[in-house]
């Protein structure tokens, strides 16, 4: 943990230096093996390392380049898509290994240790979950509201191991320092297979049966625009003003048109949202918001036909086709506000 305070700003501020987008993206795949590496030559552990800048790096992610983060954010879609597939792939291969060399301990005894651990896990999920959930309301008077019981139970029943289990266990050195073996890590391993595969198995698939069960509420998509269009409201509202205060500023003169443009942009920003908070279309069944993204799809589709047509017809070249299909790609993210 200290080795990744102590790396965690220099890199973000490495990181802000960049003005390359390609660049900052190929420091965002070495980070990890820097902060892992620092901390494993220095004895301390490298998963808590990278996952301390990781957090770190995160949580400062809105300081980077737009460019930077619309990259971002596929190229680790892909890359955790991938890594998780090769560490649950590395089960498969290193479990018949790990069974053959569990030592003194019987495949009997090591079930029996498994099923222990599974159960303190999913147990102490919920030991942190449902004081974590009530106590900040009790002592701090949040008018959040007391969410329902059944909301803590299945946030901690929720609670799946995965990829950074196994690579704290598979982090475990074969050998301590004088040369022996590590004790009993054949049956660590063991049980961390064991209590990933149970939760992810036993956890997940049983998760939506849970939630019917119980009788969750689904996602209101009105309080989520309202909550949207509220938070929009805010932020126009302080980006006109910043607007006007620039525009006192002699250097920042622009012809009036230009000046009642960028006004509009805001403005229309600041309604958008709002916009979509209409009725049930009687027609279709379809929600306003949801009558909005249909016909934005259907616009921008209709666009991105006709700018293919005039390629092929050979009046804009392919470098102009990709310029013009990515800005249709982003303003089609921005209706649809896909958010990973």
């Amino acid at each position: 943990v200290g080795v990744g305070l102590a790396l965690m700003v220099p890199l973000h501020l490495l990181r802000l230096r960049l003005r390359e987008p390609l660049l900052q993206n190929t420091m965002s795949l070495l980070i990890p093996y820097v902060a892992y590496i620092a901390a494993e030559a220095m004895g301390a552990s490298g998963v808590l390392a990278v996952v301390v800048v990781g957090l770190y790096l995160g949580h400062r992610a809105y300081q980077v380049d737009f460019a930077t983060r619309l990259q971002e954010a596929a190229v680790w879609k892909m890359v955790a898509f991938i890594l998780e597939s090769a560490v649950f792939a590395l089960i498969g291969l290193q479990l018949p290994v790990v069974l053959r060399e569990l030592g003194p301990y019987s495949v009997g005894q090591a079930l029996l240790y498994a099923g222990a651990v599974l159960a303190a896990v999913v147990v102490m999920r919920f030991v942190w979950v449902y004081p974590a959930t009530y106590l900040p309301r009790l002592l701090w008077a949040r008018n959040e509201g007391m969410p329902p019981w059944q909301v803590p139970f299945v946030v901690s029943w929720a609670g799946m191991r995965g990829v950074v289990s196994l690579a704290i266990a598979f982090s475990i050195p074969a050998v301590v320092h004088d040369g022996s073996e590590f004790p009993a890590r054949n049956l660590v391993l063991f049980l961390t297979f064991t209590t990933v595969i149970g939760t992810l198995v036993g956890q997940g698939l049983t998760l939506p049966s849970l939630v019917r069960v119980l009788r969750l509420p689904g996602r209101d998509e009105r309080a989520e625009t309202l909550a949207e269009a509220q938070a929009q409201n805010a932020a126009s509202a302080a980006a006109e003003a910043r607007l006007a205060e620039l525009l006192e500023d002699p250097a920042n003169r622009l012809p009036g048109p230009l000046e009642e443009r960028l006004r509009t942009v805001l403005q229309r920003r600041r309604n958008s949202v709002w916009e979509r908070l209409g009725g049930v279309n009687d027609a279709t069944g379809e929600t306003a918001d949801d009558t909005y993204r249909r016909l934005a799809r259907e616009a921008i589709s209709a666009e991105r036909e006709v700018f293919v047509e005039l390629r092929d017809a050979g009046r804009i070249d392919d470098e102009m086709l990709r310029t013009l299909l990515r800005r249709l790609d982003l303003e089609e993210a921005a209706a649809y506000r896909e958010v990973e």
